[in-house]
């Protein structure tokens, strides 16, 4: 045996040794875990320490909890069962700490960063092709060979011999009965093909940016969602305090009027007239606890807890203020929705791709080799062979698929700047309209004070006429219902008023609350 055959039979043995120990043949060995994921660089998230903080820069990751069981639901009548998922928030949440807790428990989120990991793993695929290949094969098998019948003359002195159809001529009287080994070897390298593998390769970096400018969006959509429910359920809750506030009149008022009905003050109708206004805001404060309850479920859901989980959210000390002139939000819309890097990326993509297809009409040049080493046992016998080759390849004519393909990556290249253009144009709309609702939500608050007050002070006048005998029950439902529309008036004016700040801040791409304490949105600046 030569030593070129003795080293091609320990490569292929070493190669099976080590896919053997590596477990190539089962992914699972080798798929990072969800707990080393990256998250952006730029996303901070308010955690509690839990341990000691190490010296240096550790980048944030994502500690992603694994799926529960859902539990089965109660049948009508029975109580909700109790959380037992642990998916619950650890105490009352304030705005920057259901956005932070959202950042590391929303699925959604997991969709995104698998994403990224997949358009790295395309990039992986794409820079292959500058590389050699290289295969390896051994097998070990027998053959019997009989060669007789009328042979094929040749001519005098020749020995004879039979055809054998896609085979060849074979000596008549030949009779082999034997097994071999054969092991091979085969190495191929394309050299140069004029810009194909460096433009998909590019298109795939671009791919991984694209990915990650989503993600980052991703982030920033999730802390809008986290906002606006956390807003909401404390509008549902303020809400009910104020439908509260009102059944607590409407007892006052119904125990005046029992009071005045003993004294002979009031006749019985004004007595069941009180009953009614007392019924309608009991209604109105169930209404109110079914809108706490939804809202709730609607903030867990937005975070990633349990539906379920009685989640408490804190108010906000003081009212935010907002001081960017529509100019400046036009301006940091552009540096900062993630959107526009998206489709200016997008364009740079289609105008590669364009090049890459016009690069189907130059040549290929390759360049390979093969080792074979066959073994036969009896006779013994062998045979080894080497082989070297370079390429040239140029596809001539095609029937017209590589003109198809330039024209094709022209009008992507077209679509993508038209999408570019009318997504910028969208992004002007939608801050200009946040905007627009953030002025008039701001100036609501302060027009809805007024009202509140002559409400409260004209339904205490009435209180008192009425306790007198001088006002009658529907004044003073009246009275209440004034008060009570007026309040809700002024309370949906302000969360109306943070609420279009949230949406304002989205549309401009910064954090829901621009203050210190909100995670900063993921970005990379």
């Amino acid at each position: 045996m030569t030593y070129w055959a003795i080293a091609v039979r320990r490569l292929f043995l070493a190669g099976v040794v080590a896919s053997s120990v590596a477990g190539c043949g089962a992914p699972d060995c080798y798929r990072p875990s969800f707990d080393h994921r990256d998250l952006p660089p730029s996303i901070a998230t308010r955690q509690q320490v839990t341990k000691p903080p190490e010296v240096g820069v550790k980048q944030a990751r994502a500690d992603l909890t694994a799926a529960d069981q859902v539990p089965a639901s109660p049948s009508p009548g029975e109580p909700a069962p109790p959380v037992t998922d642990g998916r619950c928030a650890p105490g009352p949440l304030s705005l920057p700490d259901a956005v932070g807790l959202a950042y590391r428990l929303q699925p959604r989120l997991r969709v995104f960063l698998e994403g990224v990991v997949q358009a790295r793993g395309t990039e992986t695929v794409a820079f292959s092709p500058f590389l050699p290949t290289a295969v390896a094969g051994y097998s070990v098998g027998g053959f019997d060979l009989n060669a007789g019948g009328a042979p094929v003359p040749f001519g005098a002195g020749t020995p004879n011999f039979t055809f054998v159809p896609f085979t060849g001529a074979i000596p008549v009287g030949l009779n082999l009965n034997t097994g071999y080994e054969l092991a091979e070897l085969r190495v191929q390298w394309l050299l140069a093909d004029f810009g194909r593998r460096m433009g998909r390769y590019r298109q795939a970096q671009l791919g991984v940016d694209v990915a990650q400018l989503q993600t980052d969006r991703a982030y920033q959509t999730v802390a809008n969602d986290v906002a606006l429910a956390y807003y909401q359920v404390l509008r549902a809750r303020s809400l009910k305090r104020i439908a509260e506030e009102t059944v607590r009149r409407a007892e006052d008022d119904l125990d005046v009027a029992k009071k005045l009905e003993r004294g002979g003050g009031i006749e019985k109708e004004k007595v069941l007239r009180a009953e009614v206004a007392l019924a309608q805001a009991r209604r109105g404060l169930d209404a109110a606890e079914a809108g706490v309850r939804v809202a709730v479920a609607a903030l867990n859901l937005a975070i990633g807890l349990n539906v379920s989980a009685p989640t408490e959210v804190l108010f906000p000390p003081d009212l935010p203020e907002f001081g960017l002139t529509l100019a400046d939000c036009l301006g940091e819309a552009v540096s900062r929705r993630r959107e526009l890097e998206v489709a200016q990326l997008s364009v740079q993509s289609a105008q590669i791709g364009g090049r890459v297809t016009r690069a189907e009409f130059r040549p290929k040049i390759e360049a390979g080799g093969s080792l074979i080493d066959f073994q036969q046992s009896a006779a013994r016998a062998h045979a080894d062979l080497a082989a070297g080759f370079i390429k040239l390849e140029w596809g001539l004519f095609e029937g017209g698929r590589r003109v198809g393909e330039v024209r094709i990556a022209d009008s992507k290249m077209r679509a993508a700047a038209a999408q570019a253009e009318s997504l910028a144009d969208t992004i002007a709309f939608q801050v200009n309209e946040a905007y627009r609702q953030l002025i008039v939500a701001r100036k609501g608050i302060d027009r809805s004070k007024p009202a509140v007050e002559q409400a409260r002070e004209a339904y205490r006048l009435l209180r008192l006429r009425y306790a007198k005998g001088d006002a009658t029950p529907a004044e003073v439902t009246d009275a209440e219902t004034a008060l009570t529309r007026a309040e809700q008036d002024q309370l949906n004016s302000t969360y109306d008023y943070l609420t279009a700040l949230v949406k304002l801040n989205f549309a401009i791409g910064l954090p829901p609350v621009p203050t210190e304490a909100t995670p900063a949105p993921p970005g990379r600046d």
